[in-house]
């Protein structure tokens, strides 16, 4: 058995509504709305017996990437991965320094494993077998800004619509005095429309805000943001600015002394699991630790998982803008120590027929059916594959 064919195709994915701008983070102005389409890389890596692994690709095609990718041809899937009890474990050489370096492959290969070997992909992954995957809703964006006439029911009616299908826990974009408002209004409006969501959920729902760094440059402002929420119970403030051990020592100790619980989640920026140690030995200065699964891959985020379910802590991958990466975070979270839920930005690719995944009540459940239980509607792929690159 071995590769054939690897094939690179641009696809389109789409929100469940349109998706407003956010704070756009450190260093970046001008911020655009998220909108209602994107762009995936959809990956197929393909073997002469006719069983094919897909997943998320890089969203590059250049010709150093390629050669990386050619070089997994001819190579037996079953052999690139070290095997203990079922569980995947090292990459191996020859193929390990090419999958380090673009460890998204993993996605496609563990599908394409779980396919041969007849099992789903979380079995690969770990034991822990978690039944039900608790997720939660990231696409509640800055609304109030692009629909002015509406303001904060414009995020409240999103939020609304997110608790009638079933979600219980919302992740709000907050930082709107980095760019679209007065640094002072926006505040005030971020703590106005996480007040609106909360008494809309009431105490029972989960609420997280995300800051996208808009704090970047003004702790002072950032403490005087988090030390109003007291009576929303933010359950984590996320990236209140860039990863740094020394801000986040001393945001930890402001937060121990005003007695909050808010956790501290952030991560997304970096690449390795490695450069996570900082915050989490030896003090935990980030709760939840953050590797974004479409640039880490599936093993670099279980890995750091591990890390925080080490320290006392938890992981909840980063995923924006893929579906794919939705679903191997459930099987992540479903085998994995430490990785303890999803981020669903709820949307779905026309080319792709997810099986037997079901969500209620908050919490997904994740099919036992061989690899990742993707299926490629070929119909639907047809109108891409003008755009495909074919390594064979």
């Amino acid at each position: 058995m071995k590769i054939t064919r690897i094939t690179l195709c641009p696809i389109e994915g789409r929100f469940h509504k349109f998706v407003a701008m956010n704070a756009g983070g450190a260093g970046h102005t001008g911020h655009k709305p998220a909108g209602i389409t994107f762009t995936n890389v959809l990956i197929r890596i393909a073997t002469d017996e006719g069983t094919e692994g897909i997943g998320v690709g890089a969203g590059r095609n250049d010709p150093e990437y390629q050669r990386a990718l050619r070089s997994l041809i001819g190579a037996n899937p079953l052999e690139i991965y070290e095997m203990e009890d079922g569980r995947v474990g090292n990459r191996l050489s020859p193929h390990a320094a090419t999958l380090i370096k673009y460890p998204h492959l993993d996605g496609a290969l563990l599908d394409l494993i779980g396919k041969l070997k007849g099992v789903p992909c979380w079995k690969l992954l770990g034991t822990k077998n978690l039944q039900q995957i608790p997720a939660y809703d990231s696409t509640l964006y800055f609304s109030d800004i692009w629909f002015r006439d509406r303001g904060t029911r414009a995020v409240v009616e999103e939020a609304e619509e997110s608790f009638k299908k079933g979600y219980t826990a919302l992740k709000v974009k907050v930082g709107r005095g980095l760019e679209w408002m007065d640094a002072d209004a926006g505040l005030e409006r971020d703590l106005e429309v996480l007040r609106a969501v909360r008494k809309l959920g009431g105490p029972a729902v989960t609420i997280m805000a995300d800051d996208n760094n808009a704090f970047a440059d003004d702790f002072p402002r950032a403490w005087k943001f988090l030390r109003q929420t007291t009576d929303i119970d933010l359950y984590w403030i996320e990236e209140i600015f860039p990863e740094s051990v020394r801000e986040y020592s001393r945001l930890k100790d402001l937060i121990a002394r005003a007695g909050l619980k808010t956790r501290v989640a952030d991560g997304e920026n970096l690449r390795e699991p490695e450069e996570f140690i900082s915050y989490v030995q030896p003090r935990r200065l980030m709760d939840v630790l953050q590797l974004d699964i479409r640039n880490g891959g599936i093993l670099k985020c279980r890995e750091v998982g591990r890390m925080a379910d080490a320290a006392g802590g938890e992981a909840r991958p980063h995923n924006w803008a893929s579906q794919l990466g939705g679903i191997m975070a459930m099987h992540l979270a479903k085998a994995c120590p430490g990785v303890t839920g999803v981020e669903d930005d709820r949307s779905t690719c026309d080319a792709l027929i997810p099986n037997g995944y079901s969500f209620r009540g908050g919490f997904y459940t994740v099919p036992d059916s061989p690899g990742l239980s993707v299926a490629i509607d070929e119909k639907a792929y047809k109108k891409y594959q003008a755009r495909e690159t074919v390594l064979q």
